[in-house]
């Protein structure tokens, strides 16, 4: 009997860790290191976020996010893209930021999508997501597999709204597989101050004295 006890104890120790090591070599990593809508984050590394999903279970995933983005910014919400599945989330970490499936409100920006995961954390100071604040943050979704988060039609994985840059302006991050740090799309009245070409300031200067001019003589 006890013999059978500790071979049931190794066989089922065995299947762990084949399971562990299966979950292991499954696992994908995505790095947002792309600027989908600038302005860019204004921390040095360009690796501004990595999420890494793992097979968890049967049709379930764990999903380890790390970010370097820091205080005034913090991340809002993740988008990702799937070829199936019925994602749920369904347990997060208590200890970190408060991370919502129906938070999401679905703005990603245009010509990004389709998506068919969106997660929204909460944008009060003491439960926002920055990395001195829940990185690593752990969450579990059911309804789908680590082989169903794939890059969409317009070659996106995954984008992530960054709040606080600059301290009113926000961006869009990304990975798409592309190089870091592209210049992405301008948002108005955040993509920094354009200065008017020299000839531009003389055409402005001669319609300032043609304005001038006409006054006095009206006068």
């Amino acid at each position: 009997m006890k013999f059978f006890n500790k071979k049931s104890l190794a066989i089922a120790g065995l299947a762990t860790a084949a399971f562990a090591a299966s979950s292991a070599a499954n696992a994908i990593t995505l790095t947002y290191d792309s600027v989908v809508t600038s302005p860019a984050p204004q921390t040095s590394d360009p690796a501004w976020m990595t999420a890494t999903i793992t097979n968890s279970g049967l049709n379930s995933v764990m999903i380890v996010l790390e970010t370097s983005v820091s205080s005034p910014e913090f991340i809002t919400q993740i988008f990702f893209s799937l070829n199936g599945g019925t994602p749920r989330l369904v347990a997060d970490d208590v200890n970190n930021p408060d991370l919502s499936q129906s938070r999401c409100n679905g703005a990603a920006p245009a010509g990004t999508g389709p998506w068919q995961l969106c997660l929204g954390f909460a944008s009060s100071e003491e439960v926002r997501f920055d990395t001195l604040n829940g990185s690593p943050y752990t969450f579990y979704v059911t309804g789908v597999t680590e082989s169903m988060f794939v890059q969409n039609g317009r070659g996106f994985y995954s984008v992530a709204h960054v709040q606080g840059i600059s301290d009113s302006c926000s961006g869009w991050i990304g990975d798409n597989g592309s190089a870091a740090n592209n210049p992405g799309v301008p948002v108005e009245g955040c993509g920094g101050t354009s200065v008017p070409e020299p000839g531009t300031l003389a055409l402005l200067g001669l319609g300032l004295l043609g304005v001038g001019l006409t006054r006095r003589r009206l006068t």
